[in-house]
């Protein structure tokens, strides 16, 4: 019967996947051809696990697999069973045996992806999954002021790196920087330090701490001083202005302090400046987030707390205390709902971060090199591939042009008033770095 059911399910699934259109012809005039994946029943039994094999999707583009349009036509394709798709190194479409069912459990770790997980528009990152799944937060918007709590471990500051690097993946500099409070020294640790998109050095000790905080209040102040001078009512009409977020990894440290003062006054005026803020701790106790903490932090984050007390200091109401899954939080975005967010890898931070040591290799500076005097400065992926065949695949320059555009060495691709594509070119500061390596 299991086998019946398991057939069943995948038949109704790629049957509408062909009703949509989305299947691509073998031939002319000939079948679609259908994806592959691998069938597993969980444990308890109530779920069914389609494991997608990502070289045989048949043609259907991944962000298409995540559209919940989709997932509501295979619901009414397979009698009301519930669909949702995980996306993390892989996509697993999970569909519940019984109708009506909730896909309630999610995976005990889902990878950052620097790659396929970032959100389109900007300043938005992508949190994690829920059942429903990913769930977004707008840093620029509605989510620009975030409280995130819990106990030692469960996540909390896996979670401020997941918003951090997300950003620095999709921003240079001249669009995003970051100012780090880490008192503790050991959560963003010198792989953060050679980040791009630093406001300042990483503040570790208390005095440290204060004086960076005071100094991006100092930024607010003189952005407001800036956009009243031309006129402006939002930091995004001022050229040169970009986002600038502010994260404390523990806010027990400035509890009734002038520097937990400072931070409520950047919470409170800081969105039209574009200045956010995330503040964190895992001493949710109404000592360190009294009401005026969190009136002015409106967006809460509750990874497992130990008490409904705890929880109620960080949501307002209880719930994180039942939590028992390393990363799982619960929140409120359009609706209240758990979510496993993004785990942080140690190799994440050398994606957007400038690398130690020598940083360019032998064919890297070929690159550049050949970029400069062969093509005047222009990064061409097709041009550069022909020249380095057999040194580098076309896929790796694409990688690689992406990372150096992510850093601010190369430009991004655009086009002239006139319509005419201009791609990508070497910057000042790539060239820099080719001239001290002929040094």
């Amino acid at each position: 019967m299991m086998h019946h059911e398991v057939c069943e399910y995948w038949q109704a699934l790629t049957g509408t996947l062909e009703e949509r259109g989305l299947l691509r012809q073998k031939g002319r005039g000939g079948r679609r051809v259908l994806p592959r994946a691998m069938a597993i029943v969980d444990q308890a039994g109530d779920r069914v696990l389609y494991v997608l094999d990502m070289q045989r999707l048949a043609g259907v583009a991944r962000e298409q697999w995540l559209d919940r349009a989709l997932w509501r036509q295979w619901r009414a394709a397979l009698r009301g069973r519930r669909v949702a798709v995980a996306d993390g190194y892989g996509l697993v479409v999970c569909v519940a045996r019984t109708p009506g069912q909730q896909v309630k459990r999610l995976p005990t770790v889902i990878p950052l992806d620097l790659e396929d997980q970032l959100a389109e528009e900007p300043y938005v990152v992508t949190l994690g999954y829920s059942t429903r799944g990913r769930v977004n937060l707008d840093l620029a918007e509605g989510q620009r002021a975030i409280l995130v709590g819990g106990t030692s471990g469960g996540g909390k500051t896996n979670m401020m790196q997941v918003v951090v690097l997300a950003l620095a993946a999709k921003h240079p500099a001249t669009e995003y920087q970051v100012a780090i409070v880490d008192t503790k020294e050991v959560d963003f640790g010198s792989a953060f330090a050679r980040l791009p998109q630093l406001f300042a050095p990483i503040a570790h000790s208390r005095r440290e701490a204060e004086e960076l905080i005071e100094r991006v209040e100092a930024e607010r102040l003189r952005r407001q001083a800036l956009m009243a001078r031309v006129g402006a009512r939002d930091w995004r009409e001022c050229e040169g202005l970009g986002l600038l977020l502010l994260v404390v990894d523990e806010a027990a440290d400035f509890a009734g302090g002038a520097a937990m003062e400072t931070l409520i006054e950047i919470a409170r005026k800081g969105r039209a400046m574009g200045i956010s803020l995330i503040v964190g701790t895992q001493n949710p106790s109404s000592d360190v987030i009294d009401g005026q903490v969190r009136a002015n932090l409106p967006t809460a984050v509750a990874f497992q707390c130990r008490t409904h007390n705890e929880s109620r200091v960080i949501l307002g109401r209880k719930g994180a205390e039942e939590l028992r899954q390393r990363g799982l939080a619960l929140t409120f975005t359009d609706r209240w709902e758990q979510v496993q967010v993004l785990r942080v890898d140690a190799g994440d931070v050398g994606e957007v971060a400038t690398p130690e040591g020598e940083v360019l290799g032998e064919v890297e500076q070929g690159l550049v090199r050949y970029a400069l005097e062969e093509l005047g400065g222009a990064f061409v992926i097709g041009r550069l591939y022909e020249a380095f065949k057999g040194e580098v695949s076309k896929y790796e320059l694409t990688r690689l042009a992406q990372r150096w555009e992510r850093r601010g060495w190369l430009t991004e691709p655009a086009r002239t008033a006139e319509g005419h594509k201009v791609g990508r070119r070497v910057t000042d500061e790539l060239e820099g770095l080719i001239s001290c390596a002929g040094n």
